[in-house]
């Protein structure tokens, strides 16, 4: 493992976090490797004891965390861009269609490519001014980023002092202030912040060297969950499957959340089939009846912009393959998103519409 002194660590250190807010990162910080390497550990013993080896962890240094404050809505790509791309179209329709199915506003457009693609931008921005300054050079390629991975991504957020855990078990970001945060010199003593908002995607960089314990890194303000919910409610009154509870610490119950259901073709309690609306893919009830559920209308991205309603009926009728050339590159371009899952939320959405105009 390489370990810059504190010179270079601190000229990476703000030229990545520069590098972060350029890019339009709604809130942002380092990790020296001691931070997150027991956050990792922690999860890795718990749910993913591959984690370490699978990705040679041992080579990995610092890492920054980022979080990306996704639009309220995308509108789809249109027919003639997708048709010279050799796509389908897609069976858009309106909300308020009597055959529209829904899909998470997280997943309207590919969000989660785009915050790969703006990390990518951070290691090439700091990457190509290293070089020209004479720096230590580490290529991108070394730089390994991650986004809706099997880390425990809101747990290294939380760690990171980005922000804190609501009553529906994601993160609600601080966004950093970026006034002050650089002085002429570099770093300023502090970073401050202000305004919050849990419609983000997180986003990971591990990089090729970490940071002397000399190397001056922002301050974490560690927030313990629900710092923001008080005696709030709102997401447990909202979910239709009744996947929340009031408690102590966040208590969501995976096996009753529609979510959790809405990428796999198994079996459903009938709780879940009951309370299933006309979700396609995703589900973002709890999250949009949040007080800080605040989208940005002037996020952007021309990554798999699928917009929010398909026809139900195209959909449930649709093959494997014509569900997977509809959907490649947008977010629902994903291996463990069975196609079956697909057709029979489309026809779960048909028959409880069908059941409500009788």
């Amino acid at each position: 493992m390489i370990y810059l002194d504190e010179a270079a660590g601190r000229w990476y250190a703000d030229g990545i976090l520069q590098a972060a807010a350029s890019r339009h990162f709604y809130t942002f910080n380092l990790l020296r490797k001691e931070t997150w390497e027991p956050v990792v550990r922690a999860w890795e013993t718990e749910m993913h004891a591959e984690l370490w080896s699978r990705y040679q962890l041992d080579n990995f240094g610092a890492l920054l965390v980022a979080a990306f404050r996704y639009a309220p809505d995308a509108l789809p790509e249109s027919s003639a861009s997708r048709a010279e791309r050799g796509l389908p179209a897609l069976p858009a329709v309106s909300e308020t269609d009597s055959r529209a199915c829904s899909i998470g506003r997280f997943a309207r457009a590919n969000w989660y490519h785009e915050v790969l693609a703006r990390l990518s931008d951070c290691a090439r921005l700091v990457t190509e001014e290293a070089k020209s300054q004479g720096k230590a050079l580490f290529p991108p390629r070394q730089w390994h980023r991650f986004v809706n991975s099997k880390f425990p991504e809101k747990a290294l957020a939380i760690a990171a002092g980005l922000g804190t855990i609501g009553r529906n078990g994601l993160v609600i970001a601080r966004r950093t202030d970026l006034t002050g945060f650089f002085d002429n010199a570099g770093r300023g003593a502090t970073a401050g912040e202000a305004g919050w908002s849990s419609a983000v995607v997180l986003g990971l960089m591990f990089l090729p060297f970490d940071f002397s314990p000399e190397t001056s890194l922002p301050p974490r303000n560690i927030l313990q969950p629900l710092a923001l919910c008080g005696s709030c409610t709102s997401c447990i009154r909202a979910c239709p499957s009744r996947a929340l509870e009031f408690s102590e610490v966040p208590a969501y119950h995976r096996e009753s959340c529609i979510q959790n259901y809405t990428s796999s073709a198994g079996l459903m309690p009938e709780s879940v089939q009951k309370a299933w609306g006309r979700q396609l893919y995703g589900c973002d009830i709890c999250l949009e009846a949040c007080p800080w559920f605040k989208p940005d209308s002037a996020a952007r991205s021309a990554l798999g912009c699928i917009g929010g309603f398909f026809d139900a009926a195209a959909i449930s009728e649709m093959s494997d393959d014509q569900l997977k050339l509809m959907l490649k590159g947008s977010a629902l371009d994903q291996k463990w998103i069975e196609p079956e899952a697909l057709r029979r939320n489309a026809r779960l959405v048909l028959q409880q519409r069908g059941s409500a105009e009788t």
